[in-house]
């Protein structure tokens, strides 16, 4: 008695299992006619009953049906689904699952990949328009779409960390970049960029510690030494910062970002008021060179021709301070110190032009200018500046 029981239920759930596969192809049917609403409404009765809950098949063919929804132009299909490649995509990731035997794996990856195509080039068009934050979001579909079917895709990833920076999204920029390195990604700029997010924070320690373990990788890589440093900068580790630059100088001669970063060092040392008057002579002469090296191999780089037309000035800023606390009767010195003053802003004038021809802008190079002209009497000039800086202060 309880054989025939059991037979009659055994008959019954292959019934059953037949019944929902008959309904299955009915769903892939429909597909084909393109009557997407019959069948998304008739797959999902496939996949809602427990005897295919888990069948391959039926999961592929919803995927299949949500990624027509997604590029259908008829309104009536388009409203089946507000997110039609998510849906797809978790359809996707569960035929994948239940496809023990890879049986749809191939047909699985083609489909999965036009999707994961399809949010790339979308992120591709984003960032060209500058929207890095909508650019990160289509990236990081991109790169869950491979995910979904066990890939990783760290080209994606790697982008939607980079947009993620771009974006000021530093919180999410970081877990990419964690991600990657999870995923093995090969990449110096991760172990930088990671870096340097953890230094915008003024985590010094963990900052380092990401330029370390890319070190381990990537031994005397460049652009990670230069990381090292900048964060010796930031950090005031001005010893360290400075004789990590001079070494790079010499591994790297024809890089300008070197020599203008060595000048930044030595001109703080200028500055330090707690060292020697001859050993913050030295470093004058120092920073200054740095510069105009910078500037030699980078003749439109704003930033050391700036910062060497501002060290002349504050050099000609100091003798005229001398001058102004010497005693009323030592006019020979007076006049000797006033001519070096005037000899350090006149060397300050093209380095200060030249800034305001790459900047316009810059209201602070124009008003050096201007006390220059004034002092100097040049009444053209003063004119002219001050007509910029008016134009600027418009705007």
């Amino acid at each position: 008695m309880k054989r025939i029981v059991l037979l009659v239920l055994m008959v019954i759930s292959i019934s059953l299992a037949f019944g929902q596969k008959a309904v299955r192809q009915t769903a892939s049917n429909y597909l084909k006619e393109g009557k997407l609403d019959k069948a998304l409404e008739t797959i999902n009765q496939c996949i809602q009953d427990p005897s295919t809950a888990q069948d391959p098949k039926a999961w592929f063919i919803r995927g299949n049906i949500y990624s027509e929804i997604a590029v259908t132009k008829d309104e009536k299909f388009k409203s089946l689904e507000p997110e039609p490649l998510t849906k797809a995509l978790e359809s996707y990731k569960k035929a994948t699952q239940y496809d023990e035997k890879r049986e749809f794996a191939e047909d699985i990856f083609q489909k999965v990949n036009w999707q994961r195509n399809t949010y790339f080039n979308q992120a591709v068009d984003y960032y060209g328009k500058k929207d890095y934050k909508s650019a990160m979001m289509s990236f990081d579909h991109s790169y869950s779409a491979l995910g979904a079917i066990n890939i990783p895709d760290t080209l994606s990833l790697f982008y939607a960390a980079t947009c993620a920076t771009m974006a000021n999204e530093r919180i999410q920029a970081k877990t990419y970049f964690i991600d990657l390195l999870k995923l093995k990604a090969k990449s110096v700029n991760i172990y930088v960029s990671l870096s340097e997010l953890y230094r915008q924070e003024k985590d010094s320690s963990t900052s380092l510690a990401v330029i370390r373990e890319g070190q381990k990788i990537y031994p005397g890589n460049m652009p990670l030494f230069l990381a090292e440093t900048n964060i010796y900068l930031t950090f005031n580790n001005t010893d360290k910062a400075l004789s990590n630059l001079r070494l790079a100088a010499k591994k790297d001669s024809a890089n300008p970002s070197i020599y203008y970063a060595l000048g930044t060092i030595y001109n703080k040392l200028v500055d330090d008021t707690s060292k020697k008057a001859d050993f913050r002579e030295q470093m004058f002469t120092n920073a200054s060179d740095a510069y105009k090296k910078a500037i030699q191999l980078k003749p439109d780089y704003f930033d050391p021709i700036f910062n060497i037309g501002a060290l002349y000035v504050n050099k000609a800023v100091y003798y005229d301070d001398k001058a102004k606390n010497l005693p009323l009767d030592a006019e020979a010195e007076y006049k000797t110190l006033k001519a070096e003053a005037d000899k350090y802003l006149e060397a300050a004038i093209p380095y200060l032009e030249k800034a305001t021809e790459l900047q316009p802008t810059d209201v602070s190079t124009l008003n050096s200018l201007k006390q220059i002209y004034i002092r100097q009497q040049k009444n053209d000039k003063i004119k002219a500046v001050n007509e910029k800086i008016n134009a600027v202060q418009k705007k």
